[in-house]
């Protein structure tokens, strides 16, 4: 091999090790920063559940959701989502 040859293989390998190094330094941001994102819960925790759900047919349907402590009755249907109700917690 050749200088020419020898000392661009060194620079791609070179290359290489730069974007592997950028790549690795921002997965550690994004998981870093990860908890920090509103609406986004560390430990994998959902801020929302749903409680129940009822069919209507035609792709719409109700659904009983909770969030913070508070339960809400919602219309769904493929155009969008409505708030029906504030629910009580006996409700």
């Amino acid at each position: 091999m050749d200088s020419e040859t020898i000392s661009a293989a060194a620079s791609t390998i070179a290359s290489l090790l730069v974007l592997l190094g950028l790549l690795a330094g921002l997965a550690f941001l994004v998981r870093r920063l990860r908890g920090r994102i509103p609406g986004n819960q560390a430990g994998g925790k959902m801020p929302v559940s749903i409680l129940s759900s009822r069919p209507l047919g035609g792709q719409q349907s109700l659904v009983v959701a909770e969030a913070d402590g508070q339960r809400f009755l919602l219309g769904v249907s493929r155009n969008g989502i409505a708030l029906i109700s504030r629910l009580n917690a006996n409700e």
